[in-house]
């Protein structure tokens, strides 16, 4: 159970994670996370505190900049898990109809969860979040040269040249917490194999100044090495990385609880908090981890799609040759992004 920890010197709000015996091992404010032992009393005695209260629900970060909000890199502690089980809201039928899936006041799937609606973006509006140029060159087979634009319906398009490593990014100017996160996204096929996902196309989060400390949960991965979508959670250090996954490349394995996505339109929901996500396609829950590992820090929303190049040093990378990509121009095409804050 955390509590809230009112500030007076730094007229802020801190969440305070207990420990084993009272301690409290964690808190989050303005400056990111700070550990200790007895922290609630190292603060008393110098007088930065007045009052705790339980806190009534995970808090959602949402602050729009210019650019993505970068964390500073921080050394992750231990957090407890909350209690929570995966709960469907009302089956939907068919795959997302590329016209808007859900109504505005609720998502999809995960509306258990939903609190507030804290961001309404439209495939115009996503444009903006254009991170193309900075994203891209971060991978040095990449090439920025794909464009980011608007259809004829006004959903945002992300378009491949297909020349090897082009690549497109949009990344959202705000970061996330404990959010729920919905998205009508049409994938691109590719051709001669209408089931097979063109590229490397993914709907994800993460930090990218402080990874994989802070996380990365993979909704959607479009894997070159199989063709085969997958979701997963990536954390940990540099030197010791922890990945779970709904594939079979690492040892912790997600348990797969739907049909897996194919090329077309699908609505994509996510359920990310501390200690729990979940993924939803087209209002069937995927797969769900409920775990320490699971940071709840806060992530920036990326959308990006490139065509991988098939060189020794990728393939060693992948494992072996990528297999989905596409030597012709590919479109990635999202009608809207929401996100709710966790009730």
């Amino acid at each position: 159970m955390a509590v809230l920890l009112a500030g007076v010197a730094a007229l802020a709000a801190y969440t305070i994670f207990p420990g084993q015996g009272g301690t409290h091992i964690a808190f989050r404010g303005e400056a990111g996370i700070v550990t200790g032992p007895g922290l609630s009393a190292m603060l008393d005695a110098e007088g930065q505190s007045t009052s705790y209260s339980e806190l009534p629900a995970p808090i959602v970060t949402a602050t729009a900049t210019s650019s993505p909000t970068r964390a500073r890199h921080k050394t992750k502690t231990a957090k407890p898990v909350p209690s929570y089980s995966p709960t469907a809201s009302s089956p939907a039928t068919g795959s997302g109809s590329g016209s808007g899936s859900a109504s505005s006041g609720t998502p999809m799937a995960g509306a258990s969860y939903a609190g507030s609606l804290v961001a309404d973006e439209s495939g115009s509006e996503l444009t903006s979040w254009n991170e193309t140029n900075s994203f891209c060159p971060e991978e040095s087979w990449q090439v920025a040269d794909g464009k980011v634009g608007t259809d004829g319906a006004g959903d945002a398009t992300l378009t491949t040249s297909g020349t090897t490593g082009s690549c497109v990014a949009i990344i959202s100017p705000g970061t996330y917490s404990s959010a729920v996160i919905e998205a009508d996204i049409d994938f691109p096929a590719l051709p001669g194999n209408s089931n097979t996902i063109a590229d490397w196309t993914s709907f994800w989060m993460t930090d990218g100044s402080a990874w994989p400390q802070d996380g990365e949960l993979d909704a959607v991965e479009a894997q070159p090495v199989n063709g085969e979508n997958a979701t997963s959670w990536h954390s940990g250090s540099s030197s010791s990385q922890f990945v779970a996954s709904t594939d079979d490349f690492f040892p912790t394995k997600l348990p797969v609880n739907g049909p897996n996505l194919t090329p077309g339109w699908h609505t994509v929901d996510i359920v990310y908090t501390a200690g729990f996500f979940a993924v939803y396609y087209d209002g069937q829950p995927y797969t769900t981890y409920n775990s320490g590992n699971v940071t709840g820090d806060p992530l920036n929303i990326y959308l990006t799609t490139s065509v991988t190049a098939n060189t020794s040093a990728v393939q060693q990378v992948l494992g072996g040759p990528p297999v989905n990509s596409d030597s012709s121009p590919a479109t990635l095409a999202i009608k809207y992004l929401k996100v709710w804050s966790v009730k």
